[in-house]
Order: C-alpha cells, then sequence, then structure tokens
C-alpha cells in the first residue's frame, strides 16, 4: 500500500511539472523577450547605479556598508 502511494504521487507530481513544458510560438514571445523578463539582464543598470553610488560616496567602492562620510564610526 505504501508503494501505490508513492507511486501515485511521483506519477502526478511528474504531470504538474511536464505541464510546464510547453513551446512557445514566435509571436508569443514579446512580453518574454522584454529585457526586465530575464535573470541579471539589467548590467548596464547595475553599473549606472554602482557608479552613482560611486559619485555619492565621494570614493570608489562605497558599495560595502553605508555612512555619513565624515569618519565616525
Amino acid at each position: 500500500m505504501k508503494h501505490a502511494a508513492a507511486f501515485t504521487l511521483v506519477v502526478l507530481a511528474t504531470g504538474l511539472l511536464a505541464g510546464g513544458c510547453v513551446t512557445i510560438n514566435p509571436w508569443e514571445r514579446g512580453r518574454l523577450a522584454n529585457p526586465d523578463m530575464q535573470f541579471g539582464g539589467a548590467e548596464e543598470l547595475a553599473a549606472a547605479e554602482a557608479h552613482a553610488t560611486e559619485v555619492r560616496e565621494g570614493s570608489s567602492g562605497g558599495l560595502d556598508a553605508s555612512g555619513g562620510g565624515c569618519g565616525c564610526n
């Protein structure tokens, strides 16, 4: 009985996971091609934000800790 329940659970899980495998037609890829939908697709934005942070901090490498720049802890 235990094996039947485990087998049923595996078959159901496989069915659910396989249901997510779909082929997308070229005309349906508009939203997926958007750079906002990509993992790590904002390198230019990250570089611009790092540059702005360096300018605000007044030195290079100001991304590790925030502070007022007065030298106090």
